[in-house]
């Protein structure tokens, strides 16, 4: 059963990362050297282009370009938020059957989960010798049957980079624009958010508040919770996810016209954090500035995990390691071994247990007021955002004596 020739196939969707050529390249580096793997091809925009044929050979692309390719950041065949139209994984069966390809994978997060599923379930039913395989990506983390996913790590040291980076600017222009508010991404997950907190060290560094959608949103602790930090540190640096939402489940600044939400069903948000700084601006009278990086965040190379590269790169080996051994339907799932020292193991999930499931921040990571984030949090996260972090020292505030000052 394990022995079987054909051609590879290989797509990327949804939303890209700074690391999902990685496992581009892993797929690809572990095809070439299999005898099995007669041609590698690549599926243009997803899975789209094992609908429509729109496909490139791999194979014929030189090493060095490829290598120099999958260091760049989104995806490198294109990408694309796609949902199957029933029956159509019937259609792109055709297709493979017609172009012999016996190894597929596919490499996104839980909704190419349950595309891939579709066509395996699709092959076995016909008697079609398929091994598809899921690999994993996506920088929410939400993914189910896993420590964590590809792509989180380098997302998780941007937060936590640039939340200090904000902070020295807000505390340097405090008497000017004391708030800053910050919103990041994540989905239905507060992940990302709680990743800005992995360089604060004292109770004065940023980020001094959190709201993740995990914690029901209220107005009115939320203007108090910032009014009280404001007295106490003199500025404040709120980080929150995209979709937060109140106790009813409204989210925070939702869209309600244009286009409202993908082909799955997910929601558009739009405009939470300009919402909490006019918020402010008009309950406490002073000045809100909020920022957010939107997909800058999920595909920075400056902000690149070393860590998270190389796992992402491993994904993609193993995947083809396993379909080549006989193993279908799973997707790479990754457990940290104990120890002192961070180490991880790659596991084949059967894929059954990924599609329509999100695994949501855990309550055991946050501090007691629900506001940031504890210790745990921190030691889990930390060595997935790679070594060589960044200071921030502050001046030591000692004045000049024997001068007048007011005012400050």
């Amino acid at each position: 059963m394990a022995s079987l020739k054909g051609k590879v196939l290989v797509g990327q969707s949804g939303g890209c990362t700074a690391v999902i050529n990685q496992s581009l390249a892993g797929v690809v580096d572990a095809a070439r050297l299999s005898k099995n793997a007669t041609h590698i091809w690549g599926s243009l925009y997803g899975v789209t282009g094992l609908l429509n044929g729109n496909l490139i050979d791999l194979k014929a692309q030189p090493r060095a370009l490829l290598q120099s390719v999958c260091l760049l950041p989104s995806a490198a065949l294109g990408s694309a938020r796609y949902k199957l139209a029933p029956g159509e994984e019937h259609q792109i069966l055709k297709n493979l059957r017609e172009w012999n390809v016996r190894y597929l994978f596919l490499v996104g997060g839980n909704d190419t989960a349950d595309t891939i599923l579709r066509i395996a379930k699709a092959a076995e039913k016909a008697d079609y010798d398929l091994r598809a395989l899921h690999v994993p990506k996506t920088i929410d983390n939400d993914l189910m049957e896993t420590d964590h996913c590809p792509g989180y790590g380098s997302v998780a040291r941007f937060a936590a980079i640039t939340t200090q980076e904000a902070g020295l600017d807000t505390k340097a222009m405090r008497f000017v624009d004391p708030v800053k508010i910050i919103e990041l991404m994540g989905r239905n997950s507060g992940w990302i958010v709680a990743a800005a907190a992995l360089l604060k060290r004292t109770e004065s560094d940023p980020p001094h508040l959190m709201c993740i959608p995990e914690v029901p949103f209220q107005e009115g602790d939320f203007i108090g919770r910032v009014d009280k930090i404001l007295r106490r540190v003199g500025y404040c640096v709120v980080v929150i996810s995209e979709t937060i939402r109140d106790a009813r489940g409204n989210r925070i600044g939702a869209r309600k016209d244009g286009i409202t939400q993908d082909s799955f069903g997910h929601q558009y948000v739009e405009g939470a954090s300009g919402y909490l700084a006019r918020l402010v601006e008009k309950t406490l009278k002073v000045r809100a500035r909020y920022d957010k990086p939107g997909t800058i965040q999920r595909m920075s190379m400056s902000y690149i995990s070393k860590v998270d590269q190389e796992e992402a790169y491993q994904a993609g080996v193993h995947a083809v390691k396993w379909a080549l051994k006989g193993i279908s339907k799973r997707m790479v799932g990754f457990r940290r071994k104990a120890g002192k020292k961070y180490h991880i193991e790659y596991s084949p999930v059967p894929l059954e247990k990924i599609p329509h499931r999100e695994r949501y921040f855990p309550a055991a990571f946050l501090s007691s007021d629900k506001t940031n984030v504890n210790t745990a949090f921190v030691k889990y996260a930390f060595p997935l955002v790679g070594g060589q972090l960044p200071q921030f020292p502050s001046l030591i505030a000692k004045r000049v004596a024997g001068i007048h000052q007011s005012g400050t």
